[in-house]
């Protein structure tokens, strides 16, 4: 009797181990410095970013829209770009590129070894977020 307590106990301790462990959220495959957020009041009302980001090996943003403009200059690595309606375009090192406002897109990092780097400069409407997320396909 007094084993199969004992074992009962072992059995209930090593489950709730394993539900926590299963709730703990993923470590993130992104990384976002915001180095820079002026007001640009001389244009209208607006905020000027600028964020330096990474993806993880095998990481991605996620489908986003911004509610304003999103400049880009990569600095290591590479990156798949998919803009909704588009075909994928392979960015790398050096490349620089422009997003319209509104416009769905995602960046995935298909490398198993090395992370994506970039600088991102955003131009977007004042009190609204950076990043906003989209709907799965």
């Amino acid at each position: 009797m007094r084993k199969k307590l004992v074992l009962s106990l072992v059995l209930v301790v090593l489950l709730g181990v394993v539900a926590i462990q299963a709730q703990a959220p993923a470590p993130s495959a992104i990384k976002r410095n915001v180095m820079v957020k002026a007001n640009m009041g001389a244009i209208g009302p607006m905020d000027g970013y600028v964020v330096e980001a990474e993806i993880a090996p095998g990481g991605q943003f996620g489908r986003h829209y911004h509610p304003g403009h999103e400049y880009v200059y990569v600095l290591s690595g590479e990156v798949t770009l998919e803009i909704d309606g588009k075909p994928p375009v392979i960015l790398k090192p050096g490349t620089a590129f422009h997003i319209e406002p509104s416009v769905i897109h995602n960046g995935r990092n298909n490398s198993a070894t090395q992370p994506f780097k970039a600088v991102f400069f955003y131009v977007i409407e004042e009190d609204k977020p950076m990043v906003i997320p989209a709907p799965a396909k």
